[in-house]
């Protein structure tokens, strides 16, 4: 385990329900190329932080990865959904056209 990854597990066991934390431990994961274990780690902050853009976004683009394109164009299509909601023009655009890269 990187000591990043320690970090960030240390301070999401201080603070388990904040978004931006369970968001980077899943980002350390993908760039050590844990897809699977990114993925688990994303679907429950989807579910725990319905509102929070960038965990639809990142989500999509480990499923794409993953060649999972069913979720990863359901997490593209639910994040639309919370951006467009939230106002959220950059995340929109970019799970937007990730989608349409899809279809």
């Amino acid at each position: 385990m990187s000591s990043r990854l320690e970090q960030l597990e240390l301070l999401a066991s201080k603070d388990p329900g904040d978004p931006f934390i369970q968001y980077a431990i899943a980002l350390e994961y993908v760039s050590s190329n844990r897809l699977e274990q990114a993925a688990e780690i994303l679907e429950r902050l989807m579910a725990a932080s319905p509102d929070y853009t960038a965990g639809y976004h990142q989500a999509g683009r480990v499923y794409e990865q993953l060649d999972r394109d069913d979720e990863a164009r359901r997490c593209y299509e639910q994040g639309i959904v919370v951006a467009q909601r939230q106002g959220d023009a950059k995340d929109l655009d970019e799970m937007r056209e990730a989608l349409a890269f899809l279809d």
